[in-house]
């Protein structure tokens, strides 16, 4: 089940507010629902519970791995991974009521959690009360998405991420610095109730980096790009593929760049149509294998996780160094 929503109960571990953008998978909510809630639509109120492991030859000699457990998960019976016995768990309840806790006075509320590999990683996600529109009629949306894993290799991270409603684009945003990105990364070795105070403190990180996003977004859309630059602009995003994939991504970037969706009044022309262009290909276009629900549901890990999310942070930083 590499790279799917958590079907392992035979129904979609994920939950919506609204229409869900990338998969169409899941239980669809019409408004905010408190955490308790949203975990038991997402179908995440199961516990991870650690058993001891036992090793076996073809002789039929057991012996105990002493220092190691299974991660299990409780309703299900499935091993999400092997990890030592200092690991500690973080249950789903305890992400969900952590986020409640770092976010208590800030008004956010929940629009999707869900799993994925069959409960091996968790995501939540809340949605933070401001808009961005870096024109009128191109709203972008801030959210908070906390990911965690019972895997032993994903630690729990808060991510800030923002979607573009025009086509319902999202990216995740990198924090500039060392300690910012290490601040929200916490190892599955203490309790998440010590955490809190700490984690809330930084929180600080994430609107800064918010403002400082829409003071970039800005700049990009008062950058006409010249022909030139554009190319230039698509071709270093490119230069590490084949002669035929290049040809065909720039293509398409060149595509993306004219169509209705960057000619939004102010938008047409600009280096945020440009990045949008890479953004648009990035979530909706590039190749992702598998059919139906299973193609919509490795876009998913892609957009947030994987190779979609490594171009878009790419493209970003490329798109700033035009406006530096």
């Amino acid at each position: 089940m590499a790279h799917q929503l958590d079907m392992t109960t035979g129904e979609a571990a994920c939950m919506f507010v609204g229409e869900p953008a990338w998969h169409r998978l899941g239980v669809i909510v019409k408004e905010a629902q408190d955490s308790e809630h949203a975990r038991k639509l997402a179908r995440l109120d199961w516990e991870v519970e650690q058993w001891p492991i036992k090793a076996a030859n073809e002789a039929g000699t057991v012996v105990d791995a002493a220092g190691y457990v299974a991660n299990v998960r409780s309703d299900t019976h499935a091993v999400l991974g092997v990890v030592g016995s200092h690991y500690r768990p973080y249950q789903n309840r305890e992400a969900f009521d952590f986020m409640d806790a770092i976010m208590a006075d800030r008004a956010a509320h929940w629009e999707t959690a869900g799993a994925l590999f069959g409960g091996q990683r968790i995501w939540l996600m809340a949605r933070i009360p401001a808009t961005i529109e870096v024109v009128t009629g191109d709203a972008v949306f801030p959210y908070l998405l906390l990911t965690s894993g019972h895997d032993g290799s994903h630690p729990l991270r808060i991510i800030l991420t923002t979607v573009r409603t025009v086509c319902n684009n999202t990216l995740n945003l990198a924090f500039r610095g060392v300690s910012a990105a290490e601040g929200l990364t916490l190892r599955h070795c203490e309790q998440l109730e010590h955490r809190v105070a700490e984690a809330r403190a930084k929180l600080g990180i994430i609107t800064k980096r918010l403002d400082e996003f829409s003071q970039q977004a800005s700049a990009l859309v008062r950058k006409q790009m010249k022909p030139d630059e554009l190319r230039d602009y698509f071709c270093q995003l490119v230069k590490d593929r084949s002669q035929k994939q290049q040809e065909k991504l720039l293509g398409a970037f060149l595509g993306n760049f004219e169509n209705e969706r960057q000619r939004i009044a102010g938008i047409r022309g600009t280096a945020w149509a440009a990045f949008n262009a890479v953004m648009e290909w990035a979530d909706w276009q590039s190749t992702v294998r598998g059919r139906g629900t299973v193609h919509d549901e490795r876009r998913l890990n892609s957009i947030w996780f994987g190779t979609a999310n490594a171009i878009k942070q790419e493209a970003f930083n490329a798109a700033l160094t035009l406006v530096a």
